[in-house]
């Protein structure tokens, strides 16, 4: 009696999980489709840094102007603001950049597309509204 308690609730957890459609995916190792994944090179590093020559030719203005206003404490942003630079336009003038890096990279091997990805997603934009909305200066 007691065995068939047991089996009768087993089959009962069983034909609940199955009812409620979870269904887990496991990867691992031997897994073709996420070999990549596990062979990465890993850690990986990519540092992208501002070419303010470019900058300032987006900004419309000469080294010696974007000097003056940043040492007077006006952030990046202000001062495409001034020149009627939209804070969108200013992050996408940026972000494309910065994209330019990232194709550069990968297509150099130095970073894999995972790192890509994540670097879009989770970093760009931290990135480039800290640059453009910070100023030692203030």
């Amino acid at each position: 009696m007691k065995r068939i308690f047991v089996f009768l609730l087993l089959s009962v957890f069983v034909t609940l999980n199955l009812t409620n459609n979870n269904v887990g995916v496991f990867a691992n190792k031997d897994n073709e489709e996420f070999k990549d994944i596990y062979e990465r090179k890993v850690p990986q590093k990519f540092h992208y840094k501002y070419d303010y020559e470019h900058l300032y030719q987006f900004l419309n203005i000469s080294e010696k102007e974007y000097k003056s206003e940043w040492n007077s404490g006006k952030t990046i942003a202000e001062i495409a603001e001034k020149r009627d630079i939209y804070p969108q336009q200013l992050r996408f003038y940026l972000a494309e950049k910065q994209f330019e890096a990232l194709d550069k990279a990968l297509n150099n091997g130095e970073i894999d597309r995972y790192f890509y990805y994540d670097y879009a997603m989770s970093y760009m934009e931290n990135n480039i509204m800290e640059f453009i909305n910070r100023n030692p200066n203030k």
